[in-house]
């Protein structure tokens, strides 16, 4: 072996010329590729090396510098980085440049997972001029919302509105950021004010009038999500094109309509897909087209294949990443090379979980790169480096910079696993994972991507949550149930139960004698609301009984006293099905034409019932009065399902890998055949 390299600082560029002059000839960029990607994640503008040779010293061999290169890869990788450098750099960056750049900056940090950052940066900030302008409320609003403080974000944005004048664009951000954190302290009232008001200036703004029915429907208010849904039709259809003098006084603004809040009122697949992609393209602010995936090394037959995971934030709602996660560790070893890129901010409680620490000593450290700091190219260089020949992504819509990471389609495929909203709208997404029920082929015209089937279900599902201490059954009259009668139910939130399915369970209650409707607790104003709308329907107020608000251990022990639940369309209910199933209660759904509105469907054939998935009302209203009226087969139904459950259908995160595995095969064998991805419709595992 030759001596040690004598080392000393050189500037980052001077480094990766260095590193180039060690490498043997013609060589892979990748190593390269990794050096900047490290040293861009550092603030240090310097970084320790090894020097060239002295004169007379015989330089190391090529098989000799390829160790000391990896040598010098683990120590950049070791180095940490320091936020309070760079957050100094900030600081001293926005003095010098101004006040906009450092609210610019702030919203970055927002977008990036740094809320904290970004709070600490505004608040360094000089007020130039005095009092600070609505811009700066706006900045912390979204700070705080992203912190779930919507009280603290409720009061800036408030402020915000106070100062906007005549800038029409900054009152409609003030009315928008203010709905939204009104909608998160649970005034959902005020929030539809302020959406209505948006719209009232803006009569073309699809997100005003999605988020004004969203409110609407979590206050019972029918009447006003009718006429709110009937402003989104007229919004969503094409708009006629403006006078010039009148597109010149007053410009429209239109902001674009969250995905996953408009799957809650259709199953209409091609209208979720316009929609996903229109917020794809205003995350990224430009349209996408699908990009040409990154060229990986040739792979040998029968190698171990190279997935990766981008693991990140999840929106609040979204479903856990951590089912997936145990999927993806069961995957065995010796078929695959598993590599994380952990975008995780310091604020994430996703740090303090041990499934993380889990998942870090399953990859090693060769295998993990921590990526909260990197921005979307340093990212995509991170990733590339690493020649993967699949990356996953659980929630690619979640943050922008990690839409733009995955935009520069980083891996040879891209997947991301399919969701409510069917579509993520991502050109640069390859597949969309799913299953039979939930993503049948026939979507394929409404989805970007091509649809991988799994032949069971897409993704593991939650265990039962082990409570802390055991839970006393309660009895039917401590829940205020009647003692024999037929009990249906569902815990949905009140914005999920839209008026006509309200009139579908009370013609289901008016055909089952005695039987009560059990829901969730709600505030008096819905409370009231429902039970006028059931007189109205002709059935007695008092068949409705409103549920307690428990802990999640409470409620899961008085499920049981519950025979039959109901689930909401289009907005089918995974996780109360997921509960009430594990709790042994049969469901009935409906199913309808989007992945959103046939995720309880998918969790009832797992079980082996698939008679309890119902096409159209009319089949789902004949079942559920049978049932009503059939004690002896909800009796059957129970047994069956206690049966299935032992086999663990619902989380098997063992077996589902190997579904994986099979699946992930079949797309890379397109891949080395040089094949474009196409639909994968479901098969065995071998």
């Amino acid at each position: 072996m030759p001596e040690p390299l004598p080392r000393r600082t050189l500037p980052q560029q001077a480094l990766l010329d260095a590193l180039a002059s060690r490498l043997p000839p013609s060589p892979s960029p990748a190593p390269l590729d990794r050096a900047a990607a490290l040293l861009r994640t550092r603030p240090d503008p310097t970084i320790l090396i090894y020097d060239r040779p002295a004169p007379g010293r015989t330089a190391p061999a090529a098989s000799d510098r390829t160790q000391h290169l990896a040598k010098l890869l683990g120590e950049l990788a070791a180095q940490p980085r320091s936020r309070s450098t760079a957050r100094t750099e900030f600081l001293v960056q926005t003095r010098a440049a101004g006040a906009d750049n450092g609210l610019s900056l702030a919203r970055q940090l927002t977008e990036a997972g740094r809320p904290a950052e970004a709070l600490d940066l505004l608040d360094q900030l000089d007020p130039a001029p005095q009092p600070r302008t609505a811009h700066w409320h706006l900045a912390r609003a979204a700070a705080w919302q992203q912190l779930q403080r919507p009280q603290e974000a409720a009061h800036e944005a408030s402020a915000a509105l106070a100062r906007t004048g005549v800038d029409a664009p900054t009152r409609h951000a003030a009315l928008q950021q203010l709905g939204q954190a009104l909608t998160l302290q649970g005034e959902t009232a005020e929030a539809a004010w302020c959406h209505r008001a948006r719209l009232a200036e803006h009569p073309r703004d699809s997100g005003a009038a999605l988020q004004a029915a969203s409110a609407a429907a979590t206050e019972a208010d029918w009447p006003a999500l009718a006429q709110d849904l009937s402003r989104l039709e007229q919004t969503l259809q094409p708009a006629p094109a403006p006078a010039p003098a009148a597109a010149q006084a007053r410009p429209e603004i239109r902001t674009v309509p969250d995905p996953a809040l408009l799957a809650a009122f259709t199953d209409d697949p091609a209208r979720l897909r316009q929609a996903a992609e229109q917020a794809v393209q205003a995350r990224l602010g430009r349209r996408v087209e699908r990009s040409p995936a990154r060229r990986r090394a040739a792979r040998a037959p029968g190698s171990r294949l190279r997935l990766g995971l981008l693991l990140g934030t999840m929106p609040a709602g979204a479903p856990s990443p951590w089912p997936i996660v145990e999927m993806l560790m069961a995957l065995d070893p010796a078929q695959f090379d598993l590599t994380v890129y952990a975008d995780l901010p310091e604020e994430s409680p996703a740090r303090n979980d041990a499934r993380l620490q889990q998942l870090r000593e399953r990859t090693g450290n060769s295998r993990w790169h921590d990526c909260a700091d990197s921005d979307e190219d340093t990212l995509a260089l991170t990733i590339s480096a690493d020649a993967l020949d699949l990356l996953a992504v659980l929630d690619a819509r979640a943050d922008s910079r990690r839409l733009a990471t995955l935009a520069r389609h980083p891996a040879a495929l891209q997947i991301a696993w399919a969701d409510g909203a069917g579509s993520t709208g991502a050109p640069f997404i390859d597949y969309l994972v799913g299953d039979r029920e939930r993503t049948p082929i026939e979507l394929a015209a409404d989805t970007v991507e091509e649809i991988a089937q799994m032949p069971s279900r897409h993704r593991p599902s939650e265990p039962p949550a082990a409570a802390p201490e055991p839970c006393e059954r309660p009895s039917r009259a401590d829940c205020g149930l009647p003692g024999t009668a037929m009990v249906y139910a569902c815990f949905a939130r009140p914005g999920a139960i839209l008026p006509e399915q309200f009139a579908a369970w009370c013609r289901i209650l008016a055909d089952t004698a005695g039987a009560v409707l059990w829901l969730r607790g709600a505030t008096p104003v819905v409370r009231a609301r429902l039970q006028q709308a059931a007189a109205g329907l002709g059935i007695d107020p008092h068949r409705l009984i409103f549920a307690a608000e428990l802990e999640p251990a409470r409620h899961a022990a008085r499920l049981p006293l519950a025979d039959l639940v109901l689930d909401t369309f289009p907005d089918s209910g995974e996780r109360r099905c997921l509960e009430a199933l594990q709790q042994g209660v049969p469901v009935l759904s409906r199913r309808g034409r989007s992945p959103g509105s046939r995720r309880a469907g998918a969790l009832l054939q797992a079980v082996g019932l698939p008679e309890l998935v119902c096409d159209g009302p009319e089949r789902l209203h004949i079942e559920a009065v049978r049932l009503g009226r059939d004690a002896a087969r909800r009796a059957a139904l129970r047994e069956q399902l206690h049966q299935r459950l032992q086999a663990d259908p619902l989380h098997d995160p063992a077996g589902l890998a190997r579904d994986f595995a099979a699946l992930v095969r079949r797309m890379v064998d397109r891949l080395d055949a040089g094949l474009p991805p196409v639909p994968l419709a479901a098969l065995p595992a071998p």
